[in-house]
Order: C-alpha cells, then structure tokens, then sequence
C-alpha cells in the first residue's frame, strides 16, 4: 500500500505545456487516467488506486449525488438498483432487508454482517475483520466551515442535515439529537435541548488553546477546559518546544464545535520537539572534558537520599514531561521516596542552585520485569521513572527522542558507529565529576567486544545489550550508570534518538572502580520499545494525563 503522500504526489498534475491538456491521475502502477475518473465509483486504474479512502475521503458530492463510504460521488438513482456503481459497493449495502443487505439503520461489513449504526466508528471492532473501525473512518479529516463532519469523518453540505435523507454513512446528520437541536437555534425550544449539548473540553498541557463563542453580532472568549457549547471556535497551536504530532496536524489551526456536540476536526495534537541539542563535545567522563549547560538537554541526574543528605548516584533520559528512561540496578532495593531527579543540572552537587534546573520527585519505579540484577547477570537493565508532575522544557531540558520502530540496534548501528553520551560518574582521579561530561563511544560488534573482554566478565553481554568504547582510558564509569547513548536520528541528523543505557562495565583489579581500558556493555533500547511504550500508555490511561500521549 502506497503511503497517502505517495498517492497524492501521484495526481501529478502533469500539464502539456504545448496542448493545454487536461491533468493526467498516475495509477500506483504506471498508468494514467483522465483526472475527471478519479473518485466516479469506478476503477479506472487496473489496480483500483484510482477510487480508495485516502485519495477520495475528502470529496463533497453534489446535493443529487450519493457519496460511497470511501468518499467517491454516483447519481442517486444508483442507489439501491441492484448493480454496484460504487467500487466498494456501497451503494447497494443498505436498501433494507433483502438477500445480501442490511436495514436501513445497519452498517454492512465487508464479510457480510449487519451490525447497528451506532456501533460505527465507536473504538470496538464489531465486524469480523474490523471494518467498521479501519476502512471508513477518518479520524483526521478537515471538513469546511461550510459543511457539517459525519461522526465517521465524512463531509456533507450543512443543508443535508435532517433533511429526511441519510447522507452520512452512520446517519449522524440525521440523529435525534442533532435534529432536535437545529430546531431549538431557531428558538422553538430554546434551553430545553441546547442547554444539554455541548463539545468535549479542551485540555492539553502540550497546546495553547483560545476560544470563542458567538453571542449576537460579537464573538466572546470563553475558557477552553470547560465543556463548550455548539458555535464554538477553538483557536489552537503547539506550545513552545512541541511539534505537531503528525503531517495532518501541521496545519490544524482551529475547530468548530457542532451542532451535534462533536467537534468538526480533530483537536490538535502535539509532541515534543525531541532530540534537540547543540552538541559539539570532545573526549569525556574519564579523561573527558566537562560540557556547557543544555549541551545535553535531555540528561537527568538521579539523587540517592543517604543519612538526611541527598547524593548523586546515576544518570538517565529524559523522554517525555514525566518519564526518564535509566538502568534498573540504578534502583535495585530502593523505593520512589528515597530517590529524586534532577533535570537541566550541570553540577552533581544536589544543594547548587542552577538556573533553569529542577528537582522532581518520583510517583512509580518501574522496572523490566525480566531484571534480577546480578542474579541474571544484568540481562534487561532497564527502568521507567514516573515523575510526581510534569517538567517544563526550556533550553536547557528537553527530551531525547525513541525510535518506536526499533527492535534491535544491529539493524540500525554498525560497527564503529558513534553515538554521543555524558555523565557525571569517576573520573580518571578517582573521584565523581562535579561537572556533567560528555564524548562520543564508537559501537563494538558483539564477537569483538567479547573476544577483548576479561574473561569473567563476557557473560555479562547478551542479545538485550552491545557494547561501546575506545578501548584507551575513555569511557564512561561509576556513576554514569543509566545515563543514555544517543545517535544522530537516520531521518533527521539533527535529532538525537537513545539507544543504549549504560549498564554494566569491567573493573580495575582489586577496586571497585571501573576499568575505562575496556569496553562498557549497554542496555539495547531497540529491544524494550514496546515494552516502553505499552507502560507509557498504560500510565496515560491510569493517571488520564494527556502528557503521556507518544503517538
């Protein structure tokens, strides 16, 4: 299947500069059609590319037309003849109880059973192969000012509303209660029905929202989190440091509550603008030299409360407003009231006051479920941390970026590959950085790194986990557990996506300090993705915090 902008390049509005001929359609296979084809309810183009959702679902037909679920427009007096004019046969899917059809209030499933219309687009898949949930509906679509959006994402004219006649495929625009609500505008029942109808609120720590209602001849601004009444017009936007969550959000600018209580367009969705650091850093940690403040906006500081003081003890990732990613030994036998993070720190010194820093405590640890510590020799050594709020990004604290198709780092990191790391752990005086450090590690290919480790330590490298170093005094030490491996994102060089966690590295004969001479063994974030964002939704849908939303 051809991604939809693939498709819509596809239109090639490819003009004879000569003739003045009219735009040709491209079919996905190499033909081409005459333009006016596309959407006709037939297929055209031998491989049908012509007449699909997401070339047709933004089509408005003419008032004397019947619109085909996937958008394309025939003569009414198609529907119901006994002959499919629509590609999909639509058009003979609801002409009351007959050998093949559905009632006129059933929806048709592609495998042939009828369910009720209001099941339609409701979240749950009620036809076998779920068809009600995936080939109809449009969740994204824009409809005009001037025309009313189905419950489906369909568009129709607003005076097809309650006009006796379904033009909604789920016949949202002829419900009762959209119907009963016109006739309540025109004052016949006024504050009997409107008083009861009203949009979901709009709520979101990730956008700034205003909105405005009309009241005569004047707009009056009301608040957004409250449940806002049809004619409302919500003017929205991304907050600073977030994007739009997805190409069909880039130009969502504002929505229209309808006279059904459902808004005209989805609400604007954003995402943090991850991954963004200026990062020019040379050698590190051990024999590393200390970076600038923000230089790794997304490094968080983990503090250890011990004897009424609070002690630096690892590093981790921030990766969204309350989640940082770190290592699970970093919490093995502690619990979220003894432990705290710090975000935007440049110093290791707890009680140092820095600008645009802050301290959050933690509501949830959780760990992978398949880490036993030193017991299962490091395998899966990898944390979530849920903090009590959400943090507020600036210039200096910001999230780094997951790759949520990642499933295994040798897919995306060869040998040699650099990734960029920072820390406040041992330095080659033996002592904790006061200072946040950064460097680049080169990846080592597992057969390498386990032919140059020490011999008692090669069992701690696994499939869940890679190795990274130099092999000459640089690297990463005590007190650099958890922190993140980042490498330039493959679609955007100027992101960062996290990798690898520090885990586990040999040490020096007869210290407890590691041996930089050696490589250090990393937690393969590619392997825990779904794991991450399945617990990241599940915090979403226990807590309802919108800022836990990835996608």
């Amino acid at each position: 299947m051809k991604v939809i902008s693939t498709l819509f390049a596809k239109l090639a509005l490819i003009y004879c500069a000569k003739t003045q001929e009219a735009p040709n359609f491209i079919c996905n296979d190499g033909h081409s059609v005459n333009i006016r084809k596309i959407c006709d309810g037939i297929k055209d183009c031998s491989d049908g590319s012509d007449e699909v959702l997401k070339l047709c679902k933004r089509t408005i037909c003419p008032l004397d037309n019947f619109r085909c679920y996937y958008g394309a427009c025939i003569s009414n007096k198609f529907k119901c003849d006994g002959i499919k004019q629509c590609a999909d046969g639509s058009d003979e899917s609801q002409c009351g109880r007959k050998a093949g059809s559905c009632e006129i209030n059933e929806y048709k499933c592609s495998t042939g059973e009828c369910i009720p219309l209001e099941k339609l687009c409701d979240g749950n898949a009620d036809c076998k192969e779920n068809s009600d949930e995936t080939n109809i509906c449009d969740k994204v679509t824009a409809c005009p000012p001037s025309t009313h959006r189905c419950k489906v994402g369909s568009c129709v004219y607003l005076s097809q509303r309650c006009d006796g006649r379904r033009d909604c495929i789920d016949g949202s625009d002829e419900s009762e209660l959209l119907c009963k609500n016109l006739e309540c505008r025109e004052g016949e029942c006024q504050n009997k029905v409107t008083s009861k109808i009203y949009c979901p609120p709009v709520k979101s720590n990730r956008i700034n929202a205003h909105c405005e209602v009309p009241f005569g001849l004047n707009m009056g601004i009301i608040p957004c989190d409250v449940p806002l009444p049809p004619g409302t017009i919500v003017h929205h936007e991304c907050k600073p440091y977030y994007i739009p969550a997805s190409t069909s959000h880039k130009n969502n600018s504002q929505m229209i509550c309808q006279s059904d209580g459902t808004w005209n367009r989805e609400q604007l969705r954003c995402i943090p603008d991850c991954g963004v650091a200026d990062l020019e850093v040379a050698p590190l940690i051990v024999n590393g030299w200390i970076t600038e403040q923000g230089k790794f906006p997304w490094h968080a500081v983990l503090f250890t409360l011990e004897e009424g003081n609070w002690t630096f003890t690892c590093g981790g990732s921030l990766i969204t407003e309350r989640i940082v990613l770190t290592a699970a030994h970093c919490t093995w036998n502690s619990y979220e009231e003894i432990l705290r993070i710090g975000l935007g720190k440049h110093y290791s010194d707890y009680y140092k006051e820095e600008d645009y820093a802050q301290i959050v405590n933690i509501s949830k640890i959780i760990r992978q479920p398949a880490y036993q510590d030193l017991a299962g020799n490091y395998g899966s050594d990898i944390a979530i941390l849920v903090l009590t709020g959400s943090v507020d990004f600036s210039p200096v604290i910001r999230p780094t970026c997951i790759d949520w198709n990642l499933d295994d780092i040798t897919e995306h990191l060869s040998h040699n590959k650099l990734g960029l790391i920072a820390g406040m752990g041992v330095t080659e005086n033996n002592t904790f950085s006061t200072r946040l450090r950064g460097t680049y590690l080169p990846v080592i290919e597992s057969g390498h790194c386990i032919e140059k480790q020490k011999k008692d330590f090669k069992k701690y490298i696994s499939f869940t986990s890679f190795c990274a170093g130099w092999e000459n005094g640089t690297g990463v030490c005590n007190g650099d557990s958890g922190g993140g491996l980042v490498f330039p994102s493959e679609q955007n060089p100027n992101k960062f996506t996290i990798q690898g966690i520090v885990s586990v590295s040999p040490r020096r004969p007869g210290t407890s300090f590691c041996d930089p001479n050696y490589y250090t063994v990393f937690t393969k974030v590619g392997m825990y993705v779904r794991w991450i964002y399945d617990t990241l939704q599940e915090i979403h849908d226990d807590e309802s915090d919108n800022s836990q939303v990835i996608l």
